[in-house]
C-alpha cells in the first residue's frame, strides 16, 4: 500500500509518497510552498465518475494520483473519502490535493497554522 506523509517545512508543505504505487503516480513527493495554499478544508470527498486519470490508480476504496476533475488538476491520495483534507491551491502544479488523514480537522489546523506563520 502506498504511504503519504505530510512534512510541515518552514516555507513548504511536502509531501512524501513511499510504496509500490510511486511507479504509478510517477512521484516521490510534491511540494507546495505555503504561498500557494488559498485554503485548507477538512471533510469528505465525491470522488466523480467524470474524473480524467493521468497517472496513478484507482479502486473503490483507494484514490491515488494525478486527475482532472472539471479542467482542474488534481492529486489524490486517500483510503477514506470522509478523512480528508483539501488543499485549495493558486499557481502551483496542481490546483486541488486532496490527503487522506487519521485526524484530519488537527492537520488542516497544523497546515493553516503555517500558512499563516508567512502573513
Amino acid at each position: 500500500m502506498m504511504s503519504v506523509q505530510v512534512v510541515l517545512g518552514d516555507r513548504e508543505l511536502i509531501v512524501n509518497i513511499s510504496g509500490l504505487e510511486v511507479a504509478a503516480i510517477l512521484k516521490k513527493e510534491i511540494k507546495i510552498p505555503y504561498a500557494s495554499i488559498v485554503d485548507v478544508q477538512p471533510g469528505s470527498f465525491e470522488f466523480p465518475w467524470t474524473a480524467v486519470k493521468r497517472t496513478g490508480i484507482t479502486t473503490n476504496n483507494y484514490k491515488a494520483g494525478s486527475f482532472v476533475i472539471q479542467r482542474e488538476k488534481y492529486f489524490l491520495a486517500y483510503h477514506d473519502a470522509h478523512k480528508i483534507v483539501i488543499l485549495n491551491l493558486d499557481g502551483a502544479e496542481f490546483d486541488k490535493i486532496v490527503l487522506g488523514s487519521e485526524a484530519p480537522e488537527q492537520l488542516a489546523n497544523d497546515i493553516r497554522s503555517h500558512c499563516r506563520l508567512l502573513q
